[in-house]
């Protein structure tokens, strides 16, 4: 399949989990980002909000973080990864692969195109990119190539330990504290269930405050995965690229340890690298 040359234009999509971010894109020229939540994984579910991105038209589709084509292994280069041409539910879809690693187990999909877009436009970009998400990936690039990442379940685990304290899904958080947090769980991770249990009950009993509970708890988490990932941050150039909920909260932690961080847009990013893999095949 190859691209159209007619204005008849295509949809550039990313899928991060149940969340798809879509832009029409026509004379080269992207409309303003769609943000649709899809039921389930299923894919009937996602077929179903590409076609309501179209808005009753049919374009080709360029889609990220999809799962639908296997992994490439690393060390690659994401500005070079082929899109494969299928089919979805009747749609003509040219999925973006993602990459894998054999050791440690892991596997990006949903940051790929974020990742591709900013080495695109950072091509002599050296060092770490930290990518949080309901996955969080920390990428070892040079040359342009990722040569291996490390991934973390925070967000999720942020997600359970809040539910369990009877915190509201998106709440204030105090800055002080959760760089005070951060510190606890950098210089000691081992504790970390420990200290996460005695936030839950600090909150359930009312003798902390719900800003205070949303920050012990993504401190103590990200001090924890910031230990863990020690090796990628270090002495290492860093760009965080993440949407503003998490880009807050990640910078927040990275500032308490004096790291410099160079920010970037998520969705910008995303739809570079959809559009530069949809204009190079």
């Amino acid at each position: 399949m190859t691209p159209p040359q007619s204005a008849a234009g295509w949809l550039a999509a990313n899928l991060d989990g149940l969340t798809l971010t879509a832009w029409t894109v026509t004379d080269g020229a992207p409309a303003p980002a769609q943000v649709l939540q899809l039921p389930d994984g299923s894919p009937a579910a996602l077929a179903a909000k590409l076609r309501q991105a179209m808005g009753g038209s049919t374009f080709p589709v360029v889609l990220g973080g999809s799962g639908l084509v296997p992994p490439r292994p690393v060390p690659a280069v994401p500005a070079e990864l082929p899109l494969s041409g299928i089919r979805l539910e009747g749609l003509e879809v040219h999925a973006l692969p993602g990459i894998s690693q054999a050791a440690p187990c892991g596997v990006m999909q949903c940051a790929l195109a974020k990742l591709s877009g900013f080495l695109q436009l950072n091509p002599d970009w050296d060092g770490v990119v930290c990518l949080p998400g309901a996955v969080t990936h920390w990428v070892q690039v040079s040359a342009r190539e990722a040569v291996s990442f490390q991934s973390a379940l925070t967000g999720q685990l942020a997600q359970a330990a809040g539910l369990a304290a009877g915190l509201k899904a998106a709440g204030d958080w105090d800055k002080a504290a959760l760089a005070d947090a951060a510190a606890d769980g950098i210089a000691k991770p081992e504790l970390l269930a420990a200290r996460l249990a005695s936030v839950q009950a600090a909150s359930v009993l009312g003798q902390m405050p719900a800003a205070s509970a949303h920050a012990r708890i993504w401190g103590l988490l990200l001090g924890a995965e910031l230990a863990a990932a020690r090796p990628y941050w270090l002495g290492q150039n860093l760009a965080l690229i993440a949407e503003p909920p998490l880009q807050a909260l990640y910078a927040a932690a990275l500032e308490a340890q004096a790291l410099p961080v160079s920010l970037a847009d998520p969705a910008g990013m995303a739809l570079e690298g959809l559009t530069r893999s949809w204009k190079g095949r």
